[in-house]
């Protein structure tokens, strides 16, 4: 598996707020829209002055996606894995 540092800013995220939690879908990532197969894990760090989300993220095309949101509605693309 081969990593690539992104840390780009996504267009835009879908999620779903369930039970206090963030659900990312899908996202849309320059003009490609991914669909979020599964969620491989969460977390939250609170070391920044706002909160920062964290999501390992499996999409269609089978790259695993790092996504951080960061408490002010951005959302950034940090890593990808590819097979």
């Amino acid at each position: 598996m081969h990593e690539e540092q992104i840390s780009e800013p996504l267009q835009k995220v879908y999620v779903l707020f369930e039970g206090g939690k963030i659900r990312p879908r899908a996202l849309l990532w320059g003009t490609r829209r991914y669909k979020v197969v599964e969620i491989n894990s969460s977390w939250i760090d609170r070391s920044p002055r706002l909160p920062q989300h964290g999501f390992s993220l499996t999409v269609d095309s089978g790259e695993i996606f790092q996504v951080l949101y960061e408490g002010n509605a951005a959302w950034r693309l940090e890593y990808i894995w590819i097979n």
